[in-house]
């Protein structure tokens, strides 16, 4: 992916829809997932405006993809500052008995997920959603990768318990 820096650089409106095709859904998931499906679109935005603008200041030795998220991770830490404390603890219902087995696994997944503390909840989908190494992710963070790993870790015993919870109450 660094190989579209000098087109970017250059106002390349072809390097840019690249860029987007690479980046955009896996943005959307991420920001959705981080601040909430109704502000991800704008965040996926800001962050590509961002991007454009402070190409110039990207340094190329480091990861595209780390830089990009790292803009978005900060983006949705803003959109949830600025959201008031009881949409924070919003959760969905639990979808109606006639949905297809494969919804609500996913929707108790996405539950699961937006549970976790929000340490485990960025490694989590930075890893998972964002596909960046657990090395990225401590740097993205700024703690050491055993840190990073340990909080991968305690998310995915979580959400086996918190999974496994759900498989046990099922008739």
């Amino acid at each position: 992916m660094n190989d579209l820096i000098p087109g970017l650089r250059a106002g390349d409106p072809e390097a840019y829809d690249k860029l987007v095709a690479e980046f955009g859904d896996r943005l959307r998931r991420f920001a959705a997932r981080m601040a909430g499906p109704e502000g991800a679109d704008d965040i996926v935005q800001e962050t590509f405006l961002r991007v454009f603008r402070s190409i110039r200041s990207f340094d190329p030795t480091g990861s595209l993809a780390s830089w990009i998220f790292a803009i978005a991770n900060n983006l949705c830490i803003d959109h949830l500052r600025k959201r008031p404390p009881e949409g924070r603890q919003h959760r969905s219902t639990p979808e109606p008995s006639t949905v297809a087995e494969g919804k609500e696994e996913r929707e108790s997944l996405r539950r699961a997920v937006a549970s976790l503390p929000d340490s485990q909840k960025r490694v989590f989908l930075l890893r998972e959603e964002a596909g960046l190494t657990f090395r990225e992710i401590a740097d993205l963070l700024g703690c050491p990768l055993n840190t990073a790993l340990g909080r991968m870790h305690s998310a995915l015993a979580s959400l086996r318990k918190a999974l496994s919870v759900r498989v046990e109450r099922q008739p």
